[in-house]
């Protein structure tokens, strides 16, 4: 990681995705409302449920811009 704060939160919800990850799926976090606002957050999102990681750089490089689009 960089020297940044880490991505490690839902903006729009105000919730972190450690609280998001406990949801237990992709599904259930966008129905509690991840997404809905900027869609900033649904590409870390997949990581976490894909990798459990909860924090990331905000350049990680596997996530691309074009990632960014609404999902």
């Amino acid at each position: 990681m960089n020297d940044d704060k880490p991505v490690n939160m839902c903006a729009c919800l105000n919730k972190s995705f450690a609280a998001l990850k406990e949801l237990g799926s992709m599904d259930a976090a966008r129905e509690a409302g991840a997404g809905i606002e900027c869609c900033g957050c649904l590409p870390y999102l997949e990581i976490v449920f894909e990798t459990g990681e909860t924090e990331f750089a905000i350049d990680d490089p596997r996530i691309e811009e074009d990632d960014f689009s609404d999902t």
